[in-house]
């Protein structure tokens, strides 16, 4: 018997898109000296369907598979994790609706409410540290999940093809801050994602429990507008515009 999970906390975040984010950079007086520098890598099965369109089944089927890893030089941790996330997640067994953590992993229920609509989106992930080492050649996902990970997977439902003859998209180079805001109760997140294919996101995100996450967001939305920044009226998750353009300049 399945469910659907409940959360119990939100993330609510605002991603800017070229020019936009350009903006927003300067706006937040962001340095990339001072923040955290990663690579992140995806996987999915892209295909080809037409024109220069193309299909990325695990991700229309709310499954996220990415690795992050700090980029060497100076102030890396030399830290890799992956994460298997669900979202939106499906109706899940009684082992997976409840928060948990392991000695190397941690699994969390929590909505996602992203602008312009902040609809909330409930999303299941397991996050489970990997080996520095390891992690520097993506290769297959198989050899670098935990067994926690492997059963969300299993739990979700069957993967079409396994794991095997996945595809590593990337890799992204992303940079995140912390800042506090007297405006927010909570620290702010702020991430720089770019892409050698010149995309370019900055992404601005608080957490908040889900009772509090209306006035959470109307907190950070006032904030940005007081340093300058408007809402975008549109827009898609980031993760879904830039792991369909890496799947689109692929060869072949």
């Amino acid at each position: 018997m399945t469910q659907s999970p409940t959360a119990e906390a939100a993330e609510i975040k605002v991603s800017f898109a070229g020019t936009e984010a350009a903006a927003a950079f300067d706006a937040l007086g962001l340095d990339r000296d001072e923040g955290r520098r990663r690579s992140v890598h995806f996987w999915d099965r892209p295909a080809r369907t037409s024109g220069a369109e193309v299909s990325l089944p695990l991700l229309e089927r709310g499954v996220i598979l990415r690795l992050r890893r700090d980029r060497e030089g100076h102030g890396s941790k030399e830290e890799a994790d992956l994460t298997v996330k669900l979202r939106p997640s499906p109706g899940l067994p009684p082992r997976w609706l409840e928060e948990r953590k392991g000695e190397d992993w941690e699994y969390r229920i929590e909505e996602d409410r992203a602008a312009p609509a902040f609809k909330p989106v409930v999303a299941a992930s397991l996050e489970a540290g990997v080996g520095f080492a390891a992690s520097l050649d993506p290769g297959s996902p198989g050899r670098l999940l935990v067994e926690e990970q492997l059963e969300l997977l299993g739990a979700a439902g069957p993967v079409d093809g396994g794991l095997d003859g996945l595809t590593a998209l990337g890799p992204v180079h992303a940079v995140k801050w912390k800042q506090e805001w007297e405006e927010l109760p909570r620290a702010v997140a702020v991430e720089e994602w770019t892409t050698e294919g010149g995309l370019r996101f900055v992404e601005v995100s608080v957490r908040a429990d889900v009772e509090d996450a209306a006035d959470a967001q109307q907190l950070l939305g006032g904030a940005l507008r007081a340093r300058g920044l408007a809402l975008p009226a549109t827009g898609d998750t980031k993760t879904r515009i830039v792991m369909t353009a890496l799947a689109r300049a692929l060869p072949g």
